[in-house]
């Protein structure tokens, strides 16, 4: 079977299951060739999801840059914060818990810097890689979290975080 091509940036080849962002890509190229197109029901849901996951990266990174970059946790936990179920064992549940944590932290590190790598989405899960540092000479922390938003609060919370090692086994890097 020939390929048939739908825009500039799709082609279809042959005929088989379309799973739903196969078919959200085909969807929208088929609309970008033909404008006057409505997008479908199909394209209407992995658009919403899309939205919900990027507006819930930004909340999620408005809320460390502000508590911990900003040195400013009261303000982040009001504005981004719900009914917090915290895994970290150092920190205790709620929005107050997440204070007195972050208040002394960074009271205790004023120079601590987080510096993010990327952010990953699925659904109400937000994962954030990071470099942590605590001072311009520290060769700082790799650190992913995972937030749980419902609502455009966060609600849940976990991490893990290693050292950055002064030499590797491999030449990858830990960012």
């Amino acid at each position: 079977m020939e390929p048939r091509r739908l825009s500039r940036r799709v082609t279809l080849v042959g005929v088989g299951v379309l799973t739903t962002a196969a078919l959200t890509v085909g969807t929208t190229a088929f609309a970008e060739a033909d404008p006057s197109r409505k997008p479908s029901a199909a394209t209407a849901l992995p658009a919403a999801k899309e939205a919900r996951e990027a507006r819930n990266k930004q909340i999620v990174r408005a809320f460390v840059d502000l508590g911990i970059n900003q040195k400013k946790p009261q303000e982040a936990a009001d504005r981004y914060v719900g009914d917090l179920v915290q895994h970290n064992p150092n920190v205790a549940d709620g929005k107050e818990g997440w204070v007195t944590w972050a208040k002394g932290f960074v009271k205790a590190v004023p120079d601590v810097n987080v510096d993010f790598k990327r952010f990953l989405a699925d659904g109400d899960l937000v994962t954030v890689h990071t470099h942590i540092t605590l001072n311009a000479t520290d060769r700082g922390l790799a650190a992913m979290d995972i937030f749980r938003v419902k609502n455009g609060k966060i609600v849940e919370h976990w991490d893990v975080s290693t050292p950055v090692p002064e030499t590797a086994a491999n030449d990858n890097g830990m960012f």
